[in-house]
Order: structure tokens, then C-alpha cells, then sequence
């Protein structure tokens, strides 16, 4: 990781421990590295901070509330926008102590405010730093917090989860590795006889 990168990981891990994003985000770094792998015009500066600091608005809201902010059967759209909104807020705060690029800080803060609400990506740093946002719920460990969080059987969340790969990923590259990833949970699942 590059040291600048790094000054917004030690600033940002603060607000990560809410809403299992001490797992997430660091999955989701994972693969926005991967991602930035299949598109070297991409600016990292932009890509990596957008992701360390992504979900840091959900650690102004509290726990009990969480729940019916996300997922199939959202009941409070409100408090998606909200995490936004204070995340760009915090962002800027995180961005500006340790004397981050104007212009990057200010893309990277317009990512964080609409990552899961605005539906057309501002740019492909947006479009990469959305995919690597929503990859971790194919891996295995999203898959179980999702379906026990969700409060479905597996039965019924894995063939719903299939059905959101074009849906909500914005590259090709996303689609695929978000295809990989998931072929393998089924495998596993499939042979440990769960689905």
C-alpha cells in the first residue's frame, strides 16, 4: 500500500468497526487492487482512498438502525443516503488532516457521497470503486453475513444473489470476477450439501 494511501487506512479503520465493514472494506480493497489490475488508466489515488473511506458514515448512525437501511428489503432509504452524505463529510475531514490532492479530495468525496444511491457513475474511477464496494457479497464470508443478516435460508438467497451480477456491476472485469467468485461459493456450498 502507498504511504498515502496508507495515512487514509489508519484515519479511516477507526470507523470501520459497525456493520461488519472491518471485514468488508478490506475485502473491498482487495478487489479494487484487482480491478485496477484490468484498468491502468484508473487513478488508484482516487480509487483506493473512495474505498477505505466509502462506509465511514455508518458509524454516525446507530446499530439497531442498521438493519433497515440495506439489503433485499430496504425500509429506510433515508439512512442509505445519510451514511453518504456524513461519509463525504468525514471523508473531507480524514482527506484534508493529512493534506490529500484538492482536486483528488474532491472527486473522491463526491464518489463517497451517492456510492450507493446514484445509479450512473461520475467516472471509471466511480465505476471501479462501486464494483469493488458490492464484490465482497460473492465471497463466502458475504455470502454467510448476508443471508443470516437478511434473515434467509440459503436456498433462497444464493439464487437471489445470481440474479444481481448485471444488475449491479458497471464493469466487465466486475461481472466476471463477481461471476468467478460466486461459481466458487456455490461449488462449496454445493459440496458441503447446502444448496
Amino acid at each position: 500500500m502507498k504511504d498515502l494511501h496508507y495515512a487514509v487506512y489508519l484515519r479511516a479503520r477507526e470507523y470501520w468497526n459497525t456493520r461488519f465493514n472491518d471485514i468488508h472494506v478490506p475485502l473491498a480493497y482487495q478487489h479494487g487492487r484487482q480491478l485496477l489490475l484490468a484498468y491502468p488508466t484508473v487513478d488508484e489515488d482516487i480509487v483506493i482512498p473512495a474505498i477505505l473511506l466509502h462506509d465511514v458514515g455508518w458509524k454516525s448512525i446507530p446499530e439497531e438502525q442498521h438493519k433497515g437501511a440495506y439489503g433485499p428489503t430496504v425500509r429506510d432509504v433515508s439512512l442509505i443516503r445519510f451514511h453518504e452524505t456524513e461519509g463525504a463529510r468525514i471523508a473531507n475531514e480524514i482527506l484534508s488532516a493529512i493534506g490529500y490532492d484538492p482536486s483528488k479530495k474532491e472527486m473522491i468525496m463526491r464518489i463517497v457521497d451517492g456510492h450507493d444511491t446514484r445509479l450512473e457513475p461520475l467516472s471509471e474511477e466511480d465505476s471501479v470503486m462501486k464494483d469493488a464496494d458490492k464484490m465482497w457479497r460473492f465471497t463466502p464470508v458475504g455470502v454467510d453475513y448476508h443471508h443470516r443478516e437478511f434473515g434467509k435460508t440459503l436456498t433462497e438467497y444464493v439464487p437471489w444473489l445470481a440474479c444481481q451480477i448485471d444488475r449491479w456491476f458497471l464493469t466487465e472485469s466486475g461481472k466476471q470476477m463477481a461471476r468467478d467468485s460466486f461459481a466458487n461459493v456455490e461449488k462449496a456450498l454445493a459440496e458441503a450439501g447446502h444448496v
